[in-house]
């Protein structure tokens, strides 16, 4: 199928308009309300129908884990139209938010990065998933753009636009265990499809559910499921010895600091591997204190009443899988150092092993002879989170969000330097478009 072809060479394309990519244009939109004169040229493409933030996890009672303080803008210029709290003031609900104290609900977060998409007024484009990015060279062999290719998912027609700038801030991707993966479908589903899987299962009698994983998104799901069918049995599998807490210290909590992405990233490879797997322990593989009382409390409550509906297995690993009669799964366990072995049969299983970041994102398989890589295959970038290219290439390629083994836990999923990941993507590109292109050899 033909391209469709746009033939306006944008100054940036932006691949994923997520936060990552809503943040960006926030920082170019803020840029260019103070400055006047002709706004950059952008794009941004996103494969959903929308930018809803982890539509699949909106729960009840859940909330966000960083403050609301450090949102799309503010620790960028608290003045900026995009921040929170100018959204809780064009909402009309200001003042009530100051009365509740606590962290925003996942609900009304959701809510606001929606509605800061709706502020950027340049071109937003949904329905485009962002399959390539191939160099375009001049009649010198030098690179001087990047044509991107999308497709729609709705009708499969594809679509290309060249940019100057390329940044990828199309996120992490849902991991599933090689072991899990082959039983992938209606019954079995990696919990970023949580809810339109369920809503799928919704004819389906839910005698028991068995959800593997021991992090925040496991732990609000257990109790979702409890909840939401009081009639099930629900089994908890984690590997450790129960659900931990995050690590929560004040001291260590500053890794989400743009001082310590600076400290982060000149260290070396040795020593980044240590200090990130030091600070893994504030953001993965645990629960907050809510969702750890909140379990607790509803283990302790099903043990007091008899019911015996809530099943934490703990140090427990999955060991096979198979399929019995009516479409059950039938999870083969172990206990992790006693190696005991037993058996879970659920009719539905919510996978929670977490998200991983790609080692080189596939969409820029076409750039690989212009991008220089480290001994572990992985590209060299900047402290602005700019590839670093060869010679011949004048392509800005920027990798938002997916260089945590470089920048840190602070500058990969989390809200708390999105504005400030922003801003000096934001600060790197705009000092590149300000120099003169290198002259088109004769």
């Amino acid at each position: 199928m033909a391209a469709a072809r746009d033939t306006a060479v944008q100054d940036l394309v932006v691949a994923g308009f997520g936060p990552s990519g809503i943040a960006l244009a926030a920082a170019v939109e803020d840029h260019d309300d103070a400055a006047g004169g002709p706004p950059l040229a952008a794009r941004y493409l996103e494969k959903a129908a929308d930018s809803a933030w982890q539509p699949n996890l909106v729960l009840p009672g859940t909330d966000i884990q960083h403050h609301f303080l450090r949102d799309f803008a503010t620790p960028r210029d608290a003045r900026s139209r995009f921040t929170f709290p100018h959204y809780l003031q064009q909402s009309g609900r200001f003042y009530p938010f100051t009365l509740m104290g606590g962290y925003v609900s996942r609900l009304e977060w959701s809510d606001y990065v929606q509605w800061a998409a709706r502020q950027v007024r340049g071109t937003v484009e949904y329905h485009r998933e962002v399959l390539g990015i191939e160099p375009v060279t001049g009649p010198d062999g030098r690179v001087r753009t990047a044509r991107v290719t999308s497709r729609d998912p709705r009708d499969g027609s594809l679509h290309t636009v060249e940019g100057r700038n390329v940044a990828l801030a199309t996120g992490h991707e849902p991991f599933v265990p090689e072991l899990l993966r082959p039983h992938l479908g209606e019954r079995v589903f990696h919990a970023s499809r949580l809810l339109p899987a369920l809503a799928a299962l919704s004819g389906t009698p839910l005698r028991s559910i068995a959800v593997i994983g021991a992090g925040q998104t496991a732990g609000e799901i257990v109790l979702h499921l409890a909840a939401q069918h009081p009639d099930a049995e629900i089994h908890s599998l984690v590997r450790h010895a129960g659900f931990r807490m995050y690590e929560l210290g004040h001291f260590s909590n500053e890794v989400y600091f743009p001082d310590e992405t600076d400290y982060f990233y000149g260290l070396e490879g040795e020593q980044r591997e240590q200090a990130l797997e030091q600070a893994r322990a504030t953001n993965y593989a645990a629960v907050d204190p809510d969702v750890s009382t909140a379990l607790y409390q509803a283990a302790y409550q099903d043990r007091f009443t008899g019911r015996n509906r809530l099943h934490m297995h703990r140090r427990t690993e999955v060991a096979s899988v198979g399929q019995e009669d009516g479409g059950r799964v039938r999870l083969a366990t172990e206990e992790v150092f006693t190696g005991e072995r037993g058996v879970v049969t659920a009719d539905a299983v919510v996978v929670c092993t977490g998200y991983r970041e790609p080692v080189l994102p596939r969409q820029l398989a076409a750039f690989l002879p212009y991008l220089r890589l480290d001994p572990q295959g992985r590209p060299e970038v900047t402290r602005a989170h700019r590839a670093e290219t060869t010679g011949d290439c004048e392509v800005g390629i920027y990798l938002d969000g997916l260089t945590e083994w470089r920048h840190g836990i602070g500058s990969a999923t989390s809200f708390s330097q999105m504005a400030a990941k922003a801003d000096t993507v934001h600060r790197d590109l705009r000092a590149r478009l300000s120099r003169p292109a290198a002259p088109v050899a004769a």
